[in-house]
């Protein structure tokens, strides 16, 4: 029988971790693509449009314009939703924070003063799904962003100041590339619903068009659009569990 002596049984074990070596190293190349853990890119300008004609560029409004987010002919996101798990987000955060920083949770951008974008209808634009591809590892195209508008915020919710809105892919909710362009907003108090005015920061300051021109409907909508988005909202608040109104109640009775 044949002995095992420490020097033969050191060239087995680095034989076996040299064949194991390899055949992670075939799979790794064989399989699926895995996301590189690189720091967030910042990869371009979003162009804010007409969301009906979408050649025409807009530079400024009121809370109630409908607008929409035009990205670069070549923006997609590293993967799709179907095969490899990716999501896109939209974002309106102060100027001063990192867009790959955001921390993205069921509701949306959660740090503080950060929000995501809404339609028209007020439907936060979260965790959105990235069209399907015909197989796993190909670039994921963000579909055509739906129409926009601030018209969900209550006043004082976007105080006045400089902005960053965009559109980020995220992995699991982290951000791994975006798309943005900056936005000063300004108190207007005669703005309705929301009372205030936006402009491009490379627009110069004017006054956007009056807000008699707004359609009636336009108005309707943004109202419900405060009473609903209001309570959405409302949950990312602290809240009491106890009702005063009902304790009263129950002592009455």
């Amino acid at each position: 029988m044949a002995t095992v002596t420490p020097r033969k049984a050191r060239r087995r074990l680095l034989s076996l971790s040299a064949a194991a070596a390899v055949i992670a190293a075939v799979y790794v190349l064989g399989g699926p693509t895995v996301w590189a853990a690189v720091a967030p890119i910042d990869s371009g300008s979003v162009t804010v449009v007409d969301p009906v004609v979408r050649t025409k560029e807009i530079t400024n409004g009121r809370s109630a314009t409908e607008f929409s987010l035009q990205l670069p002919a070549d923006a997609a996101c590293p993967g799709d939703s179907l095969h490899d798990q990716w999501r896109w987000q939209t974002f309106v955060i102060p100027v001063a924070d990192d867009p790959g920083a955001i921390v993205y949770e069921v509701q949306g951008p959660s740090g503080p003063g950060q929000w995501p974008l809404f339609d028209t209808k007020t439907h936060p634009l979260v965790d959105e799904i990235v069209r399907a591809n015909a197989a796993p590892d190909l670039p994921g195209v963000v579909p055509v962003l739906d129409a926009l508008s601030f018209a969900v915020f209550p006043p004082g919710t976007l105080t006045a100041g400089n902005y960053r809105v965009g559109v980020a892919c995220t992995l699991f909710r982290e951000t791994a590339k975006y798309w943005s362009t900056e936005i000063v907003i300004t108190d207007e108090p005669n703005d309705k619903p929301a009372k205030f005015v936006w402009r491009l920061s490379t627009a110069p300051q004017a006054a956007p068009e009056s807000s008699s021109s707004s359609s009636l409907w336009l108005m309707v909508a943004a109202g419900a659009a405060v009473v609903a988005v209001g309570g959405w909202i409302f949950v990312r608040r602290p809240t009491r569990t106890t009702s005063a109104n009902s304790q009263i109640s129950k002592e009455k009775s």
